[in-house]
C-alpha cells in the first residue's frame, strides 16, 4: 500500500512539473529562457510586481523556470 501511495505521489509531482514547464514556455513569449515582468503579468496576472521581485531570487530582473514555478505555485 505504501508503495502505491509513493508511486501515485511521484506521478502527481511529475505531472505538476510538466505542467509548470509548459506554463513557463507559454509565459516566455519570446522564448529566450526567462520571463520578464511584462511577460509574467501577461501570462499570470496573480504575479504582482511585488511577487515578481520576491520570486526573482538572483535579482537579474527576469524569472528562470524555477523562479517562475515558485511564483505560480499554490
Amino acid at each position: 500500500m505504501k508503495k502505491s501511495i509513493a508511486i501515485a505521489l511521484g506521478a502527481l509531482f511529475m505531472a505538476g512539473t510538466a505542467f509548470a514547464a509548459e506554463d513557463f514556455a507559454t509565459a516566455d513569449a519570446n522564448a529566450d529562457g526567462q520571463v520578464t515582468a511584462e511577460e509574467a503579468a501577461a501570462a499570470a496576472p496573480e504575479i504582482t510586481p511585488e511577487k515578481f521581485a520576491e520570486a526573482d531570487a538572483n535579482g537579474d530582473g527576469a524569472l528562470s523556470a524555477e523562479e517562475y514555478a515558485a511564483a505560480t505555485a499554490g
